[in-house]
């Protein structure tokens, strides 16, 4: 059932008659040109007649392709517009179109004017998007969007049938294509747009402030819509419905408006407030409900629904106050306005610019051609030269407004603004605030946190790979005894348990400088918080009026004075902004073809000389602003001086920047803490790297250990079978020797073992050449780019290491036990050895305040992190380090 909100309008189009565009037209083409040229037009006269045929045909927005026939029609037209003077001279093409008015049927309106059919057209594309907008489904979010897009453009076309063709029709002119009635029906098709905008926020439950500034902005809409259909031009032109039609929207969305601020109020806990609101709201629909009696019972129903629920909500919200609020109901006048909210704007019709190329391309005078842009070259000069005058008057205001610190000054009377603060200091304020300020202390602070337990993780994960090495050590020396020459595990992993060791050190002093940041940030956090402009405006002093006035001159006439000059400047620049698009404007529109091709070439200038002339008004208006604005300028200049005296600016500037050093020092600490955290956060990057790699080399030696150890078990294994194959052999052939029997039968007649390796057939030598390491030499550093060890020496999963034992405050695990060796250091082994230290660690990382021992540096031991927290004295605070608390906000993201 339609309602008081949804019902929409849209506009009928223009009907026409058949007209004869090609004869006429082929008549002017011979007279002017030849009849060769007349000949070449024919076909391009023939397309224009059909598609003014199809126009004609073209009255429903439901017919597919309807607006575009017109925009190519439309186009078409411009071509002939620019080739074909038409009018009802001997010497023009006297073609005459016929229409008739879309609102009174009977009138019919013949001209010999191109201008009104374009504006006819221009008015049937306006109607089009009109009703393909009211077609649109408004029930639905795309619905709604779609159909203010073709209001919009609705409003757009009729713009442009104001703005560019109706002024350029005969005298006098249709109603429906005239300035007012343009004027209305682009209103109209505006304000339904803002409609669609209203009921789509509904829709997708906009907050009632929302709702309600975009119903107030309709309801102003439609009274504006109003006025215009009952002023004198349009008065009795429009069906009555019309009217009553607008009338109603304009009340009902006056309703809507306050229904959606007693919401409003509702939610912020003023009941007093929604209770004046919604009588109010009764008050305004008993208008409404008469207006809606008028249109018909359909619409008298949905308004008495609205009234409805405006009693119910009135008596809920007494019911409250009267039982809980007890809150005083104030004046419907004393509550603040609504402040309307327009979400939409008119839309340029697409695809009615230019000319079709191959249209009567042929048909152009050389000499009109070239005289035209003559004129045209006159006209840019000359609204060049009067835009560089506006732009250059608006410069020199500004500039001497900066230089004078005006407004700022008047600005600092009323209230603390950002004018108060230094510019240096402004500047650095807006940056903090640009970065995030606290927040993004606690940001790096946060990621520093991640980056230190992926360290954590990664030193465990290479210790771990250590101590398997070293349980999987001990078994085989447990098993084989005095047999297990190998290389003891403490001895071989040395390197990599020193190198975890300074890492582990490195970190715990990193760690105490973290404490010392996390405790200057808790410390001025709020102060850090409060680096903002505003916040420090309001901490400088207000410049006040003098106590006691010792010169003649009134300080509040001196500010009065000044406050009205700045208005007049301000006045004097909105002019001027009007005065660059009246010139662009008027620039546009002044298309003297026709006239040129008309006029005999001789008289060309005459006729330029007499075009210009209507740029006169314009210009003469940019002469009265620029001697205003300077007259104005003089007289600021002079009360600014006097201004300056009696409230002493240069001291309220001087007490503005004492004022200032407490947040500089503020913003000083901040500067400083944010190179302590991006320091840090260098420093974990870094480590992060570099204790990753550890890790895979600590992974990598122990697989390659346990490959080793493999064969060295298949070695040992072999040896003690052979052995014992030998003691058997020598017993047997004791035996014997001892009973006479024959000697046993050659050593070939039996199968033989597999020849042992080379190395193991002589193991001695081997063990000399390779003292402490495996039968096996072992793999390239992590660096190296040989081949990887084949997968058959995968070792098998070794058992799970217990946790480490808590160390410092960390809980990391403690280095091995002392008998792993790590007293004495191990021997060296050759190059490629198991027991080889891992590779240095990229260059540069020693080198950062934060440094830690790089892999290849024995001697030194690594340079303790820098204290960044020191500079403010007290030692760090010795508590567990606290990522990952839930106590501790600044990790948490």
């Amino acid at each position: 059932m339609p309602t008081a909100q949804s019902v929409m309008l849209a506009i009928h189009c223009k009907k026409t008659e058949t007209v004869d565009i090609k004869t006429p037209l082929l008549t002017y083409i011979r007279a002017t040109y030849s009849d060769r040229e007349a000949d070449d037009a024919a076909d391009d006269l023939e397309k224009v007649q059909t598609l003014r045929a199809e126009v004609a045909q073209g009255q429903s927005g439901a017919q597919p392709g309807v607006r575009d026939t017109l925009s190519k029609y439309y186009r078409y037209l411009n071509a002939i517009e620019t080739r074909f003077p038409i009018g009802k001279e001997k010497s023009q093409a006297q073609v005459s179109f016929a229409w008739f008015d879309a609102f009174r049927p009977s009138r019919r309106v013949a001209q010999n004017n191109i201008h009104y059919e374009k504006a006819a057209l221009l008015f049937n594309l306006g109607a089009l998007a009109s009703q393909q907008g009211l077609q649109s489904d408004r029930t639905s979010g795309d619905g709604l969007t779609a159909a203010c897009k073709l209001f919009q453009e609705a409003c757009g076309t009729f713009q442009l049938m104001r703005e560019v063709e109706s002024a350029k029709t005969e005298s006098p002119r249709p109603l429906d294509i005239s300035l007012e009635c343009g004027t209305l029906l682009e209103k109209l098709m505006l304000t339904q747009a803002q409609e669609c905008v209203y009921h789509k926020a509904v829709i997708d439950k906009k907050s009632p402030n929302v709702l309600a500034r975009l119903a107030k902005q309709a309801g102003t809409m439609y009274e504006e819509v109003e006025r215009l259909f009952n002023g004198a031009a349009l008065a009795n032109y429009f069906d009555k419905s019309w009217g009553q039609h607008v009338s109603l929207k304009a009340s009902i969305y006056q309703v809507e408006e306050l229904i959606q601020a007693s919401r409003q109020h509702r939610l912020d806990d003023k009941v007093n407030n929604e209770i004046a609101v919604l009588k109010e709201a009764f008050a305004r629909l008993q208008n409404t409900r008469r207006i809606a009696k008028a249109i018909g019972q359909e619409m008298l129903d949905s308004v008495n629904k609205t009234q409805e629920l405006v009693q119910a909500l009135l008596a809920k919200a007494e019911k409250d106050n009267n039982s809980i609020y007890l809150m005083k109901v104030p004046a419907f006048a004393d509550l603040p306005l609504t402040t309307g909210a327009l979400l939409v704007k008119p839309v340029a019709p697409t695809n009615l610019e230019g000319t079709p190329e191959h249209l009567f391309s042929g048909l152009v005078p050389d000499n009109s051609a070239r005289a035209l842009s003559k004129y045209t070259d006159m006209v840019d000069d000359l609204i060049r030269r009067q835009l560089d005058r506006l732009a250059g008057a608006t410069d020199t205001a500004r500039i001497k407004l900066r230089e004078w610190e005006l407004p700022d000054t008047l600005q600092a009377l009323e209230t603390r603004t950002s004018a108060a603060l230094p510019d240096a200091l402004s500047r650095e304020l807006q940056e903090i605030e640009g970065i995030g300020g606290v927040n993004h202390l606690k940001g790096i602070l946060a990621e520093i946190g991640e980056l230190r337990r992926e360290v954590d993780d990664d030193l465990i994960a290479a210790q771990n790979s250590l101590d398997s090495d070293a349980r999987a050590d001990a078994e085989a020396r447990a098993k084989h005894g005095d047999k297990w020459r190998a290389q003891p595990a403490a001895t071989a992993a040395k390197p990599y348990w020193d190198r975890i060791q300074q890492y582990r050190t490195a970190m715990q002093k990193a760690g105490d400088s973290d404490q010392g940041v996390l405790k200057r940030l808790a410390d001025n956090e709020a102060a850090f918080a409060a680096l903002g402009v505003e916040a420090a405006a309001a901490q400088m002093p207000r410049l006040q009026a003098p106590m006691v006035s010792t010169g003649p001159e009134d300080p509040v006439a001196v500010v009065a004075g000044l406050r009205r000059n700045l208005d007049a400047l301000q006045s004097l620049a909105n002019e001027r902004g009007g005065m660059e698009e009246a010139l662009k404007e008027l620039k546009n529109r002044d298309n003297i073809l026709q006239k040129v091709m008309a006029t005999n070439p001789t008289n060309h200038d005459a006729l330029f000389r007499e075009e210009i002339k209507k740029y006169d008004s314009l210009v003469a208006d940019v002469d009265k602003n620029l001697a205003a604005q300077d007259a104005l300028l003089a007289a600021t200049g002079g009360a600014n001086a006097s201004f300056r005296t009696l409230f002493d600016v240069t001291g309220w500037r001087s007490a503005c920047e004492a004022a200032a050093a407490g947040v500089r020092e503020t913003v000083r600490q901040y500067r400083e803490l944010l190179d302590h955290c991006s320091e840090g956060l260098r420093f974990y990057l870094g480590m992060s790297e570099v204790v990753r790699k550890a890790k895979q080399e600590a992974a990598d030696f122990a697989f390659t250990r346990q490959v080793q150890r493999d064969e060295l078990n298949q070695e040992v294994d072999r040896r003690a079978a052979q052995e014992d194959a030998d003691k058997l052999a020598a017993r047997m052939a004791a035996a014997g020797l001892r009973s006479g029997a024959a000697p046993p039968p050659p050593p070939a007649a039996y199968p033989a073992a597999p020849p042992p390796p080379a190395h193991a057939q002589h193991p001695q030598q081997h063990m000399q050449q390779h003292p402490g390491s495996y039968s096996q030499p072992a793999p390239p550093p992590p660096g190296h780019h040989g081949a990887p060890p084949p997968p058959v020496y995968a070792p098998p999963p070794a058992p799970a290491a217990p946790p480490p034992p808590p160390h410092g405050h960390y809980n990391y695990a403690a280095p091995p036990p002392p008998q792993h060796g790590y007293a004495a250091p191990p021997p060296q082994p050759p190059s490629g050895g198991y027991g080889q230290a891992p590779p240095p660690p990229p260059s540069g990382y020693g080198q950062a305040p934060y440094g830690y021992p790089g892999y290849g540096q024995q001697a030194p031991p690594p340079p303790p992190p820098p204290q960044y927290g020191a500079p403010y004295g007290a030692p760090p605070p010795q508590q567990p380090y606290p990522y990952g608390a839930p106590q501790q906000p600044y990790y948490q993201q």
